[in-house]
């Protein structure tokens, strides 16, 4: 038998090698053994020796030109141990070229595209002279490249990206490429539905159902941060996008009601809602306003109990049986802003409903109690608070006069059913809170949460260690801390809520709320909390005591529950027949 081309070439790297670096033969097979490992297998003998020699800087161009076409390999098998590694894939998305100041004082660049094979998708990164090839006319959105000596590195976000070395370059429409290989990209958005975590880049469109005011924080670095949230939907669902940072001002200008494309978008799950995505916006996130209208079309549920086994977006009928006085809250940004509740009900159940802003003011002039109506695209969703679904009333919502009839209406039942005998529903007014003692009050939550202490206490008095007196040493707990501020329409007072009572009123349990503070999704958290808190009527009990540092009395609460409006109003009227 006559020997093989690949094994004279072979040896003839090897002989090179052994010349100009001095190893020998059985050192260069255990570097081939796991060059190979290295690449999974994915490259030969002679070309796992074309590596080497090229690593210990001994030039075998010469003795094969035909080899480099081995070293291709497939995005999906990339990883960080690799070197020199040459891909081939089409332009899925072309991003900035940013200028910055290099530390001996000259300008540098760079610039990035998206690389996508048949097996995903890749950020492709050039530096100074490079990003020349942005200005090329040919370097365009579908076209096919060739990445030549280019290295793993991980990302700012956490991805695997490749970087073009010293000696890499980018071939715009390679000759020596079967592009029947590389499938046309489409650039268009995908159904939010279709978003998952393995996307490394997304873009939709959707309209604006949610705009939430800028946030400023402190980084675990010292530095400022921005984050700015929205909730966008399109026909298939909705998803929460977060812009951080820069990207805010990507976000800026557009407002509720406006229909949008974003480009260019980082798919997670989210940290505290489980099985949840969420989308990140980067420095390479797109927006721009579309001049189009999307009509949600939404099915009609058949019953208010069945509302409870609903998500998103619905239809329903109902009679509202009770409503309650518009209010005025305070949000985080200090906004001042109205909130309306009503219940409405049928003959199988009942539900709150919940509007905000302009649509609770137009909303308290219109419906009226004991009226039938039609609501059309409302949104459900379940409030830890309450333990229930509810319904929010949004911008794309609407209200009709429904022609339906009832033989009993359905009024909904206590929350915290079990539970009345702890209050005897002798309530006093806030503005009679004037000496110490136990009281009950019953108002509605007039400010959002800000913030919820947490501290390590002895778990025999619940004091903080460092003020426990206790005559033996006992285990610690982590206890919640957080203050409410309570609205009866004759004054304020603030509620103060530890341990149990704290739980009980954000329904989480310490250990969680303590997780989420550690990361930077806590204010994501006290901006869920709020929302949920924001405007419910609740009963609370508890200890006043006067503060010299607000200079008026608080209370200390032992115990809330959830006001049900409708049955609240139903004991009134029981009240003054009698």
């Amino acid at each position: 038998m006559g020997i093989k081309m690949n094994e004279i070439k072979s040896e003839s790297y090897i002989t090179k090698i052994i010349e100009e670096t001095g190893l020998n033969r059985k050192e260069i097979q255990d570097l081939v053994k796991e060059k190979k490992q290295e690449l999974k297998g994915l490259i030969s003998d002679e070309g796992a020796l074309f590596i080497i020699a090229k690593e210990l800087g001994v030039d075998v161009k010469t003795e094969n030109k035909e080899l480099m076409g081995d070293l291709d390999i497939n995005i999906s098998d990339i990883t960080r141990e690799m070197k020199n590694i040459t891909l081939v894939g089409r332009i899925k998305d072309i991003f900035r070229v940013y200028e910055f100041d290099k530390k001996e004082g000259k300008k540098g660049y760079v610039g990035s595209f998206l690389l996508n094979d048949n097996t995903g998708d890749i950020r492709v990164v050039l530096w100074d002279d490079d990003v020349a090839i942005f200005q090329d006319n040919n370097f365009v959105k579908g076209e096919i490249v060739k990445v030549i000596n280019a290295y793993p590195k991980e990302g700012r976000d956490g991805n695997l990206e490749v970087h073009i070395g010293r000696l890499g370059k980018v071939v715009i429409s390679p000759e020596d490429v079967d592009y029947k290989k590389y499938p046309k990209i489409k650039d268009e958005p995908i159904p939010i539905e279709e978003v998952n975590p393995n996307l490394l880049s997304v873009s939709i469109e959707g309209k604006i159902m949610t705009k939430f005011p800028i946030k400023e924080f402190t980084k675990q670095s010292g530095e400022n941060g921005r984050i700015c949230n929205i909730i966008v939907r399109d026909s298939s669902n909705k998803i929460r996008v977060n812009f951080w940072n820069d990207s805010v001002d990507e976000i800026k200008k557009y407002e509720v009601g406006d229909v949008i494309s974003i480009k260019n978008l980082k798919p997670r799950e989210s940290n505290y809602r489980p099985n949840t995505i969420e989308l990140n916006a980067n420095n390479y996130t797109q927006v721009e306003k579309l001049n189009k209208k999307l009509h949600f079309k939404t099915e009609m549920v058949e019953t208010i109990r069945a509302l409870q086994e609903e998500e998103d977006l619905i239809s329903f009928k109902g009679v509202i049986t009770s409503i309650d006085n518009l209010k005025q809250i305070t949000t985080n940004s200090g906004e001042e802003i109205s909130l309306l509740n009503f219940i409405v009900s049928d003959d199988t159940d009942a539900i709150r409903v919940t509007a905000w802003r302009d649509l609770a003011e137009d909303l308290a002039k219109k419906l009226s109690t004991g009226d039938a109506y039609e609501f059309k695209n409302v949104i459900v969703k379940y409030n830890s608070f309450s333990g229930r679904k509810e319904i929010t009333y949004s911008g794309d919502s609407s209200v009709a006069g429904a022609d339906i009839q009832f033989s009993q209406l359905k009024s909904m039942e206590s929350l915290n059913k079990g539970r009345d005998e702890s209050f005897s529903r002798d309530f006093t007014k806030i503005e009679d809170i004037n000496s110490p003692g136990f009281y009950e009050i019953k108002g509605f939550i007039a400010k959002p949460i800000t913030n919820v202490n947490i501290y390590e206490a002895c778990s025999k008095c619940y004091k903080k260690i460092d003020n426990c007196i206790c005559d033996e040493q006992t285990d610690t707990e982590f206890r919640m801390i957080l203050n409410l501020t309570i609205d009866d329409e004759s004054g304020t007072i603030r509620a103060t809520f530890i341990g149990e009572s704290a739980e009980k009123l954000l329904n989480m349990k310490t250990d969680l709320v303590k997780k989420i503070k550690e990361t930077p999704d806590y204010e994501k958290l006290l901006e869920k909390i709020s929302t949920e808190l924001a405007g419910k009527d609740i009963y609370v009990k508890g200890k006043a005591k006067f503060s010299d540092y607000t200079g008026s009395y608080e209370i200390m609460a032992r115990d809330i529950k959830n006001i049900d409006i409708s049955k609240d109003l139903e004991d009134k009227l029981k009240k003054i027949a009698t």
